[in-house]
């Protein structure tokens, strides 16, 4: 019976994978056929050729160095925004008068397109680590402050109400009902928090860089080597699938509790 049940419990297992990766795998063979016969692969790449490409880079140093260099400006950057955004958003969601006068000033600072700003970064910081940072700054932290700010404004006063008449102190009242009832807002914030940040420093990267997947894409584009910014691209994806399976984990390990719920 023990048997029986890991055997089914493998076959689902592989079921499930095998549904995920079927799509994909359909496209790509769709892609390869269609670059021998119809598209033009000096434009859009041949997978074949990608992989070959993936496996020749993946064996030296050079794209492993550019990969650390984002990661290193990606990782830093994003603690800080989502630090920041964390600790303003709760400030601002929790304080009214404190909300009335910053909540303007955020709302007209995002409107501010970071591309548009990101020479900027770049004349302040000069184009090492900083001005990278600063970029991934700029992006994650507007995200964290809104799912911060919108879970605390969407607490049920009722339950705080209720939880001070049973004279819960006040980092009780935090830890107990605040955090937990924000706690998907912030999860969601982190997740799309991740690849905004990806995004941030692949365009710094791009302006001005000496090093870094962005750099690394920006060179083969300038050499006209399409399967060379495939690779790029493939590492950045790699990069923002390590991100998201992480805080996968985390929402797997901290939202249990919550009942499955689907639509249609």
């Amino acid at each position: 019976m023990g048997a029986y049940m890991r055997a089914s419990a493998v076959f689902g297992s592989a079921k499930r994978i095998g549904g995920i990766l079927l799509p994909g795998i359909l496209l790509l063979v769709a892609w390869e056929v269609a670059g021998r016969y119809v598209l033009d692969t000096e434009i859009l790449g041949e997978p074949s050729n990608i992989l070959a490409t993936l496996v020749k880079q993946a064996g030296g140093t050079k794209i492993w160095y550019h990969l650390w260099v984002t990661a290193s400006e990606v990782l830093i950057g994003y603690f800080i925004g989502v630090a920041t955004g964390f600790a303003i958003g709760y400030a601002v969601g929790v304080s009214e008068t404190f909300g009335r006068i910053v909540e303007p000033y955020v709302l007209l600072i995002n409107a501010i397109p970071k591309v548009a700003v990101a020479p900027l970064f770049i004349v302040f910081f000069g184009i090492g680590l900083a001005s990278k940072v600063a970029i991934i700054v700029s992006m994650v932290f507007f995200l964290m402050f809104y799912a911060v700010y919108v879970g605390l404004r969407t607490i049920d006063a009722e339950f705080l109400y209720q939880a001070r008449i049973m004279g819960i102190s006040r980092t009780g009242e935090i830890f107990k009902i605040v955090l937990p009832a924000i706690l998907p807002n912030i999860l969601v914030g982190l997740k799309t928090s991740a690849a905004s940040a990806i995004i941030g420093a692949i365009i710094g990267e791009i302006v001005a860089s000496r090093a870094g997947l962005g750099f690394y894409i920006l060179e083969a584009s300038g050499s006209f080597n399409v399967d060379a910014i495939w690779v790029g691209v493939i590492f950045l994806m790699l990069l923002l699938f390590v991100m998201t399976s992480i805080i996968g984990v985390l929402e797997w390990r901290f939202l249990r509790w919550l009942p499955r719920k689907h639509l249609g």
